[in-house]
């Protein structure tokens, strides 16, 4: 008989279909990337020093440290950059508010710290 043609389907339905969900290679590349995603968001805040340096700032210099890098030295270059980093949001954020607001807790219901907001 005859063989219907094979569609290629694109990777955003693939990943929308209940098969490309239930797929292990599918499901594993989903689980890898959020999870990427999300460690370098929390890397990107932490480094950004509760705001001190503007997230934006942070995340493009992460960026395009990943991107200019040379293949090797790639994770080197990004952990520098993330320490380099949350080292100077340390520095100005002490040199603006010296040994206030270290000893805060952050409230995640509200999202904001907690002891800053009764000092402000």
């Amino acid at each position: 008989g005859r063989r219907r043609p094979m569609r290629r389907k694109s990777l955003e339905q693939l990943l929308l279909s209940p098969f490309g969900r239930d797929h292990t290679v599918t499901s594993l590349f989903l689980y890898i990337s959020r999870s990427a995603l999300t460690s370098l968001a929390i890397l990107c805040r932490w480094a950004g020093v509760r705001g001190t340096i503007p997230q934006p700032i942070v995340v493009t210099t992460v960026f395009a440290m990943l991107v200019s890098s040379p293949r090797g030295q790639r994770m080197a270059s990004v952990t520098l950059t993330l320490l380099a980093l949350r080292l100077l949001g340390e520095f100005i954020h002490g040199s603006l508010h010296g040994n206030e607001f270290w000893d805060d807790e952050y409230d995640f219901e509200d999202g904001d710290w907690k002891d800053s907001k009764i000092r402000q």
